[in-house]
């Protein structure tokens, strides 16, 4: 094709697309800098050119799309079509109503469809993927094949409606601008009672304020469409301002990047949009990456000594089912540990999912101010946090994980949860997890020179105590859940054999935990992140190594003070600043403080979310623990009543208003950031 040929058709097509391009730059710019209003000059115009890069195509492309749909529709020829001479539009008005009432039909066989899979299938994956399609392609073709005589029908019945109405030498109703108009209105009445009635009392109110950038983009990029007809000259340099304000946006984000790593990662964790852009064009783990570890350093205890530090948090283990809180299942080696360590008998979780107690537990964190979102089962953290490994490994540590799963540890879902961890492995069947974990622990054994170590491994076993089958009896469930415990217990020997050989004082500091409870059927409610009752928030935790005082701890901790504990124990000054909610108990574990069975607080939390309705807090001081659900409160004592079945929230008012004033203060903390 000769120069002249292709100049002829190129720039009439760069002439239509140009009001698209204008229209997606300043679409994208409106809705980034009003979602970064309050990020300061950089950070907004950052902000703006992070979402660019990914708003600016998709809105070129979707207006480009629009406007080819309206030019191959054709409205004013349709209209000509629709509308009779008198100004009487009865077959506009007809296929509205089918357009309208066939909408209404594809919602409500696609709401039924997914209830009988449901009910038929218990949402087995590959069934619902396969009828789901056929349920919808049988709705859409039975409404096609119905469209064109119901609209018939339709505009007849108005047609006669309209002759009634007009007897009278009144204006006909059935005009385009009032049918269009009554279309629109009808739909939005629609879907407000659909809102109010169906969605709000599920949902509960909804923070609308992530709405505002994209509408007004969507405000924008509308606007740019309306007037370009109308801007003649001004179009070109009202499309190079544009072109010029989003380039300067989008440098704005790269300097962000490979410059400011911390500003970018506060961009992704305050601005949720832009969040999505960031991930969708970045890695945000090589961003992370880009702070230098130093920024994370604990400070030394002067002429501390740096013990190797292994923490072994095994899935679903309530405390009163293990051999050192006077359970029955077979866990020889945790019995060994509790012998010659400090056994906590008050150690609680803060929460009682996974999703929320292991962020919380090695961030430092009540799960109230953990930040993040939900990814699958996982949560994912805020990159602005930071975990216990990467404290340690700024200190100096040599750091290992040997995780169960990958939705929470793999590095493909970026949970965040496995960062600092060198060396990283993960396999969801224990046995085989323990092993790799002692041959990786006996070859390094072998290396001279070695760093201290922090290994952190998660077994996932007692999760599962019921797959194959509903457990009717109490005994039962009882038994099948005990039979893993005594299974999680052997990879637990299996780990701790590494270091037998090692004389005394260089054995690591062993700690083993629980990431939450499990409950039996106690209070009518099987498995766990149901309530906050001690089966399942209540955890084992044993301390064993050099300076340990083998004793037991009767006073009340969080799972949440794990962080400082740990950094204390491994020679480091405990942090006592915004970003950790956590105290240490290193003083508990050495026995250089008695401890106070009366003293210590514990908070745990339900976060509302995927799979958890929230709304519960639980403050547990010494003998008392207060249970508050908005509208209730329970009190327990749970030294007379360790299962909590008598609420005795009216004999004890002075004990409930301290409680209270604790879970109020915890409430109000939860709002102030844990940034600086």
């Amino acid at each position: 094709m000769r120069l002249p040929q292709l100049r002829s058709r190129l720039v009439p097509a760069l002439r239509w697309f140009a009001p698209n391009a204008v229209a997606a730059c300043a679409g994208a710019l409106v809705a980034g800098l009003i979602d970064g209003r309050s990020a300061g000059a950089l950070g907004a115009l950052a902000t703006a050119g992070f979402l660019a890069l990914i708003a600016i195509p998709g809105i070129a492309v979707a207006s480009a799309i629009v406007r080819g749909v309206i030019a191959g529709w054709q409205p004013r020829v349709l209209a000509a079509q629709l509308v009779d001479a008198d100004g009487a539009a009865p077959r506009l008005a007809g296929w509205l109503a089918v357009v309208w009432l066939g909408a209404f039909a594809l919602g409500a066989v696609m709401f039924q469809s997914v209830w009988a899979l449901a009910l038929y299938t218990a949402f087995r994956p590959l069934a619902t993927s396969i009828l789901e399609p056929a349920f919808a392609v049988a709705a859409v073709l039975g409404i096609v094949a119905l469209s064109r005589p119901c609209a018939r029908l339709f505009a007849h019945l108005a047609a006669r409606l309209d002759a009634q109405w007009r007897r009278g030498g009144r204006r006909t109703l059935l005009r385009p601008r009032l049918l269009f108009a009554a279309a629109v209105l009808t739909a939005l009445a629609a879907l407000w009672a659909l809102w109010r009635f169906a969605f709000a009392p599920r949902l509960g109110p909804l923070d609308t304020d992530p709405l505002y950038a994209p509408a007004a983009g969507l405000a924008a990029t509308l606007a740019v469409h309306a007037a370009w007809p109308r801007l003649g000259r001004a179009r070109a340099p009202i499309g190079l301002g544009c072109a010029a304000a989003a380039a300067a946006a989008i440098a704005a984000a790269l300097i962000a990047v490979y410059t400011r790593p911390s500003l970018s990662l506060e961009i992704w964790g305050e601005r949720p949009l832009v969040g999505l852009a960031i991930d969708g064009l970045f890695d945000l783990d090589a961003i992370h990456a880009r702070i230098p570890l130093a920024a994370f350093r604990p400070v030394a205890q002067p002429a501390a000594a740096h013990p190797d530090i292994l923490l072994i948090t095994i899935d679903t283990v309530r405390a009163d089912h293990t051999p050192p809180y006077g359970g029955r299942a077979d866990m020889p080696a945790l019995a060994a540990l509790a012998a010659r360590g400090a056994v906590f008998d008050r150690a609680f979780s803060p929460s009682n999912v996974t999703r929320r107690s292991v962020p919380s537990i090695i961030v430092g964190l009540s799960p109230g101010r953990v930040r993040g979102r939900v990814v699958g089962w996982a949560l994912r953290i805020d990159p602005r946090h930071v975990v216990l490994a990467e404290r340690l490994r700024a200190g100096g540590y040599d750091t290992a994980g040997f995780m169960c799963c990958e939705g929470f540890w793999g590095k493909a879902f970026h949970t965040g949860l496995e960062r600092g961890l060198a060396h990283l492995e993960i396999e969801p069947r224990g046995a085989v997890l323990a092993r790799r974990a002692r041959d990786w622990l006996d070859e390094r054994e072998r290396r001279p020179g070695r760093a201290p170590l922090f290994l952190w491994m998660h077994i996932l076993e007692p999760h599962n105590w019921a797959v194959g089958g509903e457990l009717r009896s109490e005994d039962d469930r009882r038994v099948a859940y005990d039979r893993t415990l005594a299974a999680s217990d052997q990879m637990v020997a299996e780990v701790l054999a590494a270091f037998a050989q090692r004389p005394a004082d260089r054995a690591p500091i062993a700690i083993v935990t629980a990431d939450h409870g499990e409950s039996l059927g106690e209070h009518g409610h099987p498995y766990h992140s149901t309530d906050l009752y001690d089966a399942q928030i209540h955890v084992p935790l044993v301390i064993a190594g050099p300076a340990i005082q083998p004793r037991r701890v009767a006073e009340t901790v969080s799972l949440t003070d794990l962080v400082p504990t740990v950094l204390e124990l491994a020679g480091f000054v405990a942090p006592r600043d915004i970003s950790l909610d956590g105290r240490s108990f290193a003083d508990l574990a050495t026995g250089r403080r008695p401890g106070d069975p009366d003293a210590g607080v514990a908070f745990a939390q339900m976060i509302k979310d995927r799979s958890s309705p929230g709304g519960l807090t639980a403050v547990i001081k010494g003998r008392w623990k207060l249970l508050d659900d908005n509208d209730n409160l329970e009190l327990y004592d749970t030294r007379g009543d360790p299962g909590e079945h008598d609420n005795v929230i009216g004999q004890h008012a002075a004990t409930v208003g301290e409680l209270r004033r604790l879970l109020v203060a915890h409430s109000a903390r939860a709002e102030v950031s844990p940034f600086p």
